[in-house]
């Protein structure tokens, strides 16, 4: 369903997250994980700017506890940013609803892939002052009891669910992909309607609504798949003609496996 949009993510034994680049003055002590086109965004300078004040190439290797001067350092990204502490669970794409930012622009200034794994007791930057509420865009909707309550009513087990929903948007009923998935269960419109003609009527539009979608959508795969929830969550994240045809492509392994992690714990 999620056609790689994004890798959900943070399993605490999983592998590696830069840390989010702390401001500097005008020099910046490098941390492990860092990158140049990070360390650029993050105070707001060119990367070729950056890399020719410090005799280096763009492309250059960057070694731990090396210093780097900060050119014409504006202090552009400072203003009302601060960092967070990633928590077990969050993803990159929660964290951007939350604090009203992008994707792409919230692993930009943090110098990590949209695709890379987030480490849980790493550290990110955010734009804006405090997190979003919660309930913002989905009022006083609670996300677990509406997953619960489908999950019953569609026989899928609710730690899979609960699991699926955390991967794809940390429960965030306003989250909203690059290509049109929204809500707790990342839905897009084609599975939504294919779903809708599932169930056999329309369903509204709302996060309870999501949420149902989803569910039942995974309990179809479940049933194409005769069970098999590693195919079936391949099949919710990389769709079940390209699993069928292509098999589990590597992101998708990843995804599966991280799924499978949450459900145990979750």
């Amino acid at each position: 369903m999620r056609r790689f949009r994004y890798l959900l993510v943070v399993i605490p034994m999983a592998a590696l997250v830069a840390a989010g680049p702390a401001l500097a003055a005008q020099r910046y002590t490098v941390r492990w994980g860092d990158t140049l086109t990070g360390i650029a965004s993050a105070h707001g300078v060119s990367l070729h700017n950056l890399a020719r004040s410090n005799h280096m190439r763009p492309r250059s290797l960057l070694l731990a506890g090396t210093t780097l001067r900060i050119p014409g350092h504006h202090g552009h990204t400072s203003s009302g940013a601060h960092g967070i502490t990633v928590q077990w669970g969050d993803t990159l794409s929660g964290i951007a609803a939350r604090y009203g930012t992008t994707l792409t622009h919230l692993a930009a200034i943090n110098g990590i892939s949209p695709f890379g794994v987030l480490l849980a007791g790493s550290h990110l930057r955010v734009p804006g002052a405090a997190a979003l509420p919660a309930t913002a865009a989905g009022g006083s909707f609670d996300a677990v009891s509406s997953l619960d309550r489908w999950a019953a009513h569609y026989g899928v087990d609710p730690r899979l669910a609960r699991a699926v929903a955390w991967m794809e948007s940390g429960y965030n009923s306003g989250a909203v992909s690059s290509v049109g998935a929204w809500g707790v269960m990342q839905v897009m419109p084609a599975t939504w309607r294919f779903t809708e003609r599932l169930i056999g009527h329309p369903v509204a539009r709302t996060p309870d609504g999501n949420v149902r979608i989803g569910v039942a959508y995974l309990h179809h795969l479940l049933n194409l798949f005769g069970g098999d929830q590693r195919l079936a969550l391949a099949a919710y994240y990389q769709g079940p003609a390209g699993v069928r045809r292509s098999g589990l492509l590597r992101v998708t392994q990843r995804y599966v496996a991280d799924v499978l992690a949450l459900e145990a714990r979750i």
